[in-house]
């Protein structure tokens, strides 16, 4: 789902951003996050960050683009973008479809030494442990890093940016007993047992950041699709981007087609919008359900908006659920007067049935998602 909204003096959000986090049957995990559009994650301040649609550098069928930055050497690195803060643990997995991009010669496997590619962030907001690039093509490291800036390298991978879009999986066990793990297609191409900590005391992680291992130059990216967090592994887990399509139920913003061109927008435009002015009123859209082939169980079904408020009028939204012919609201999120990305919000059961979430209720008649303006 995606909303642009904003009106003076009044409340809105403004881009929905909506996708499934899916899994092998009868998977089980936690999912801590999910996202892959632009609305799904938060742009480091003073950094640039895009969405790209070239072929090949995400899988058409479950995204529609990949969100990207150009890389750089320093650190933190210039440009860099981070998922939502989730609840702090101890061990995660992060997953991505990744493009190591090159606009002359497609995925590649160019690295440079000191580039950063997935940054882990402990609970105390410090980048603990960064995978990042050694200069040798298709070569990255693991290195921890303490709140001061010093790098100890735990361990140096074999090639772990193939030539294509490939599937990045990392493991962590973050403790003084620890271990980290990295994946290339399923395949682990290193590991690393033993103290993970950077030695400043924070026990849990809550947070990644995502940037590239290329050199800086206006020709080279690191492009990310379908990312996902969780407690358990997710090599054979995918994100499916369930855009909104057309009219739901219930239409009560204004804006000109709202649902299909604005609120289901590949890139948000913060001068192209749906708004009220009221509150309690809601707008409600179809969505994209045509799933690729397979059997899978739906992990969470996942929302963002971007969105603001005016100094009066409604305060608040609320994300809608409606399945079944009834509308399930969320509790309420209170937006800033500026544009900004709300996001995370993880539904892993049907409010319906109390019942983990199948593909068929998604592709149900009458199923809709979309906002509420509260006071």
């Amino acid at each position: 789902m995606r909303v642009p909204w904003m009106w003076p003096q009044w409340m809105w959000p403004v881009l929905l951003g909506l996708g499934l986090a899916i899994g092998p049957i009868h998977a089980q995990a936690t999912l801590l996050y999910a996202g892959g559009e632009d609305v799904d994650f938060y742009c480091n301040s003073g950094g640039t960050c895009a969405v790209d649609m070239n072929t090949g550098t995400f899988r058409v069928g479950w995204a529609r683009e990949n969100y990207h930055v150009v890389g750089t050497t320093s650190d933190p690195p210039t440009n860099r973008f981070a998922t939502a803060v989730f609840s702090p643990s101890s061990t995660l997995w992060v997953h991505a479809q990744y493009c190591n991009m090159t606009r002359f010669s497609g995925c590649d496997t160019s690295t440079n030494s000191g580039s950063q590619l997935i940054r882990i962030m402990d609970s105390s907001g410090n980048p603990t442990l960064i995978v990042r690039g050694t200069g040798t093509a298709g070569q990255v490291k693991v290195s921890s890093r303490t709140s001061g800036g010093t790098f100890t390298d735990l361990v140096t991978c074999s090639s772990a940016i193939t030539a294509g879009l490939q599937q990045l999986d990392l493991y962590v066990n973050y403790g003084t007993s620890g271990e980290v793990a990295l994946y290339n297609n399923s395949v682990q191409i290193c590991d690393f047992t033993g103290n993970v900590t950077n030695g400043d005391g924070a026990t849990t992680l809550n947070q990644i950041e995502f940037s590239a291992v290329h050199a800086a130059d206006a020709f080279t990216f690191g492009d990310w699709s379908e990312v996902i967090v969780a407690t358990t592994d997710t090599r054979a887990m995918a994100r499916f981007t369930a855009n909104t399509t057309g009219n739901g139920n219930t239409t009560s913003f204004s804006g000109t087609n709202v649902c299909s061109a604005i609120w289901g927008a590949a890139a948000f435009n913060d001068t192209s919008y749906g708004f009220s002015g009221s509150n309690n009123a809601i707008h409600e859209c179809t969505i994209n359900s045509a799933v690729p082939a397979g059997s899978y169980s739906v992990l969470g079904l996942v929302m963002s908006a971007r969105v603001l408020v005016g100094a009066t009028g409604p305060q608040h939204f609320d994300f809608v659920t409606r399945t079944g012919g009834t509308d399930y609201m969320s509790s309420d999120f209170a937006p800033l007067p500026s544009f900004s990305n709300i996001t995370n919000y993880i539904q892993t059961a049907n409010p319906a049935t109390s019942n983990p979430w199948a593909v068929s209720d998604f592709q149900a008649a009458g199923f809709n998602v979309g906002e509420e303006t509260k006071p």
